[in-house]
């Protein structure tokens, strides 16, 4: 069977994915914190600290920025594994922390890529091209970031506006040699829990947090603040680093509580700084305070320090539309990277306007080895006396199949392929054991969710090009799925004709139509056509020009790969064609945003998130 190697996703794919409710930040909790040092080999203080705020009384006129400044730290100084920090500093202040109750791991930086791509509007200079590299272990994906770059040296006459020149006369290191200082922070945000990294320019002293500009209370957890705050020096702290890893770790430094804590954004003084070209930044790590800072030629005023919490609560409500959208693209890229077997890379190419997410097929693990242990379950002690009459009933239809580095409770009566493997199934007091297969099957996590939910799942999910569908269609037919369900043309025809919405002339109301029907039988149409079940050249003609011609209940990606299949299968007549060019199907590669966004030489924005 031929394997599909590369999904496609457009703006307007996103509009077909499921969202929830509300897309908020919630639960938020401080789990970590680290500094990068400058030493002879890779390594890191935990818990670290941010720079303390510590202005100058009286104002200052600064060179510009000049020298090595970092765009991501953690791959230039550990490129083998830049994720290894975060995990490292997370387990030696956690140690019994359950990973695997977490959904997604990543940077900052990545979440404000993907919103940026959603709404170019979100961030500065628009939508910008970059790359995340993801994998998924069990059932949390770790998503790293990869610059072209991990490093700039400033020369001399380059100008990069005064940013860092800022942070290091306005702030005091608080770490020996340190070189930046992360953030490490768990929320739930949708249906997703999330530990999110993120790099912080400094903290207030004690007394000198500035008032909220509203009366909401911070959702953070006090307990794990205050268990941050409990490290010691005196007690030495040891992380348990693999044989293969590089990375060396010393205990030393201060956790500081997150509502001191802030950003730091320069500008020069003849241009305002609203909140919402921020607000992105702040709600993602979310950090409270934000320091504006605005100069002449170099020359800074007294720069204002603004807790900014209900700012960006506001601006999360006027922008669920957009969050919303973020939640639901992260999980379905999740989706994709479970079905090709556990390992893709996301590609954002600024002139093609789409997230393209390509199937890796080598390439090293993310993480040295004994982190992966963190993701294994715990064995189930054994009842003294047990027997097969005192467990809960198995069943026998249900089997667990482990798919790469993903595991499936499969429903052998709907995917029969599996039936074998669930009369083979072992059980431990119980519990299944998960039969692990080798062979890699095309498909399968968007196949796992279309037959628990919906044929119709395949058209939000897939790309729309024909020859993918076709290997869709010969895993359906390998896994011995019954798509057609003895359904003829006919049948399938009266199927889509009952998703139309009626009217009810006594109540005065219009009568739903079954939709989900509808769209489930369009796919059964399209399988028809790729499989040559169907042969009936005239009633394929009719039940193709339905779909193409009800807008109203076929989105766009359904229409056109309806009518792709229809043409690859049978003939078309001129007349036909001209009948079916009466309902024009919308472009569903994306659309290209007329934000058109410009950044002025002499208006450097500083960025902790650097090459953001």
């Amino acid at each position: 069977m031929a394997s599909a190697t590369v999904t496609e996703i457009t703006r307007r794919d996103l509009q077909d994915l499921p969202t929830p409710p509300v897309a908020s930040i919630t639960n938020v909790k401080h789990l970590s914190s680290y500094n990068w040092i400058e030493a002879s080999k890779p390594t890191i203080a935990v818990p670290g600290s941010p720079p303390l705020w510590s202005p100058p009384s009286t104002p200052r006129t600064l060179e510009k920025d000049s020298g090595l400044v970092y765009i991501d730290q953690n791959e230039a100084r550990l490129p083998a594994s830049p994720l290894e920090p975060l995990f490292r500093a997370l387990y030696i202040t956690n140690p019994t922390f359950d990973i695997r109750a977490i959904d997604v791991v990543t940077d900052r930086n990545n979440i404000r890529k993907l919103l940026s791509f959603i709404n170019p509007r979100t961030s500065q200079g628009g939508s910008q091209a970059f790359t995340i590299e993801v994998e998924v272990t069990g059932n949390t994906a770790l998503f790293s970031r990869k610059e072209t770059s991990t490093q700039e040296f400033i020369e001399p006459h380059d100008f990069r506006g005064f940013g860092h020149a800022f942070e290091k006369e306005y702030t005091t290191d608080k770490i020996e040699g340190s070189t930046g200082h992360h953030r490490i922070i768990s929320y739930r945000f949708g249906d997703l829990d999330l530990i999110v990294r993120h790099e912080l320019d400094g903290y207030l002293p004690d007394g000198s947090t500035p008032a909220s500009n509203t009366n909401q209370q911070e959702n953070d957890d006090l307990s794990s603040t205050l268990a941050s705050l409990s490290i010691s020096s005196a007690s030495p702290l040891t992380a348990a680093t693999s044989s293969g890893s590089s990375l060396a770790i010393r205990n030393e430094g201060q956790a500081v509580p997150r509502q001191s804590t802030f950003v730091i954004k320069t500008r020069v003084s003849h241009k305002s700084l609203e909140i919402q070209e921020v607000a992105a930044q702040l709600w993602i790590s979310q950090t409270p305070n934000l320091v504006r800072a605005f100069h002449d030629k170099g020359k800074f005023r007294q720069p204002v320090v603004q807790n900014v919490v209900g700012a960006v609560n506001e601006w999360e409500q006027a922008n669920q539309h957009d969050l919303k959208k973020l939640s639901a693209l992260i999980s379905n890229i999740v989706n994709i990277v479970k079905g090709y077997g556990g390992r893709a890379i996301i590609k954002y190419n600024p002139y093609a306007d789409k997230l393209v997410v390509t199937r890796q097929e080598d390439g090293g693990e993310m993480l040295p080895k004994d982190l992966y242990s963190k993701w294994a379950k715990d064995d189930v002690p054994k009842k003294e006396n047990a027997t097969a009459a005192s467990r809960d009933p198995v069943d026998m239809s249900k089997v667990k199949i482990l798919i790469g580095s993903t595991e499936y409770l499969v429903d052998t009566n709907r995917i029969p392929h599996f039936k074998s493997y669930a009369n083979s199934q072992q059980y431990s007091d119980g519990n299944a054991v998960p039969m692990q297969l080798k062979e890699y099957i095309p498909f399968f996590d968007i196949i796992h969710q279309g037959v628990r939910d919906g044929f119709r799942q395949f058209f939000r999910r897939m790309p729309t090009q024909l020859s993918e569908y076709r290997s869709l269609c010969e895993t359906l037919k390998f896994l011995q799925i019954d798509v057609l369900v003895s359904r003829n043309l006919r049948d399938i025809m009266s199927d889509m004709r009952k998703g139309k919405s009626d009217w009810d002339y006594e109540d005065r109301q219009e009568i739903g139509g079954q939709k989900s029907l509808a769209r489930d039988s369009a796919f059964r149409l399209l399988y028809g056509f790729l499989t040559g079940e169907f042969d009936a050249r005239d009633m394929a003609y009719n039940a193709t020009s339905f779909v193409v011609s009800h807008p109203g209940i076929f989105r766009c990606r359904t229409r056109l790969m309806v009518r792709r299949a229809y043409e690859d299968r049978f003939p078309i007549s001129d007349k036909q064609r001209k009948v079916l060019d009466k309902w024009p199907i919308d472009d569903p590669s994306g659309e290209r945003s007329d934000d058109d966004a410009t950044t002025e030489v002499d208006d450097y924005y500083y960025d902790s998130d650097y090459s953001f």
